[in-house]
């Protein structure tokens, strides 16, 4: 019997997730942010998901994963949020790779025009994008590069309530606006920004967290389903009495008689070891705390509630009953990083 951690990966749950941020946006089209390996997901298992359900445009960090999406994906359309070196090109022109031109240096590249790329301005996000004082040489960089798309990122669409996004709209429509009839098509909003309403919605969406089942809501799904269900397998059960120590230094005392499960997963697979003493995970449902510190292989449930439990008894550590936002808010994260960090080495099931 295998004791490896598993991710059970679900196809229909994706499918429900890009199918309703494509009803959201309505005319707009639905892209998809697939950067870090689909985070952390796997882009073999989520482009030709992502694929039959009609998505036909791209999203990748760097241009390596862009060249590996296009051996699954012949006809997408791939974007490189990061551009790539000049010594690229011919590489980049073969394989039909699209940069995102984010200094204006690079809108001056010979033949830029022909990778047909996307221009990215900065409204306020102050981190990659051609900056607002160089905007007087946009509409020349356009006329140089004859980009595909026009694109902006909103630093704060997760706090629906921050005149922030207003101030970027405003200012990304601006842009567009001096641009005339030379403005191409133009994306602005991530999940959370494609939440914010159709002004942010433009021509072309570019979600991420939304199709993996995270919400920018923490305390609210947004109706996004879990497509990843994260378990790990009863290793030891045993019976502790009050006052005895649990785990690594000690750090648990049993306040009364306890029978505790040891669970194969930890630190290594990407459990936060912040988690120790205030993580959950759930059997058959019920929810039982971790006690002790989180190790790099193991973790120490009280089970004393599930007295039939048993030794291969398969543990939820996140899926339908502890979300990935509820792990993350735990661990003074985000779901971003949490599923980003997803050991390698955990059996991975798509069903």
């Amino acid at each position: 019997m295998s004791r490896r951690p598993r991710l059970i990966l679900s196809r229909q749950a994706l499918a429900h997730n890009y199918q309703h941020l494509s009803s959201v946006v309505g005319k707009a089209e639905c892209a998809a942010s697939i950067k870090a390996d689909a985070y952390g997901l796997g882009i073999e298992f989520v482009a030709p998901v992502l694929w039959e359900e009609g998505c036909r445009t791209y999203f990748v960090a760097y241009l390596e994963e862009a060249l590996a999406l296009r051996e699954l994906l012949h006809d997408a359309t791939i974007y490189v949020f990061h551009g790539f070196d000049r010594r690229n090109f011919d590489i980049a022109k073969a394989a039909r790779i699209r940069p995102v031109i984010n200094l204006s240096e690079e809108a001056l590249l010979p033949k830029i025009k022909e990778l047909n790329p996307a221009v990215h301005v900065d409204t306020g996000m102050r981190r990659l994008g051609i900056p607002q004082y160089e905007m007087d040489r946009l509409l020349k960089l356009v006329e140089r590069s004859k980009p595909s798309l026009l694109m902006s990122h909103l630093a704060k669409a997760d706090e629906p309530e921050s005149m922030d996004n207003v101030t970027q709209l405003e200012r990304f429509n601006s842009i567009r606006n001096q641009l005339g009839d030379a403005c191409p098509y133009s994306s602005l909003a991530n999940t959370a920004g494609i939440l914010l309403g159709p002004p942010f919605h433009f021509e072309l969406v570019r979600p991420g967290i939304g199709l993996y089942g995270g919400s920018p809501d923490p305390n609210d799904p947004k109706g996004f389903k879990p497509v990843v269900t994260w378990q790990a397998q009863v290793i030891e059960l045993q019976d502790v009495a009050m006052g005895e120590s649990v785990g690594y230094g000690g750090a648990f005392l049993a306040p009364r008689p306890l029978k505790l499960a040891t669970i194969g997963i930890g630190y290594a697979d990407g459990y936060h070891r912040v988690l120790g003493g205030q993580g959950e995970l759930a059997i058959d449902g019920q929810i039982c705390p971790i006690v002790g510190r989180v190790s790099m292989d193991l973790v120490t449930l009280d089970v004393s509630a599930i007295p039939t439990i048993k030794k291969g008894t398969w543990v939820e550590v996140m899926g339908p009953i502890i979300s990935i936002d509820t792990v993350a808010v735990k661990a003074n994260t985000i779901g971003y990083e949490l599923l980003t960090r997803l050991g390698s080495r955990m059996e991975r099931v798509v069903v």
